[in-house]
């Protein structure tokens, strides 16, 4: 799956499991951990993506492309949209 979000300030990519944003700099990080960040508000990933991650997250249950939503929902617990 290749996705262009559309944001005023920032130009937002995912990109089969990676995501990608630019926000004057380049950033990427893997889309697991992205999760891992939105469920558990741990990991080290740049502002600029932490920033989205609850809308990264939104986008791949709306669309059915987070596979392992299920596995993820049983290890930390429901996912408040």
């Amino acid at each position: 799956m290749r996705v262009k979000l559309g944001y005023k300030d920032r130009l937002v990519e995912l990109d089969n499991d990676k995501l990608y944003v630019f926000d004057g700099r380049l950033y990427s990080a893997p889309l697991r951990e992205v999760v891992s960040y939105y469920l558990s508000g741990t990991a080290v990933l740049p502002e600029v993506i932490k920033s989205i991650a609850s809308d990264i997250v939104r986008f791949l249950i709306q669309t059915g492309e987070l596979e392992w939503f299920s596995s993820a929902r049983a290890q930390y617990g429901e996912i408040s949209e």
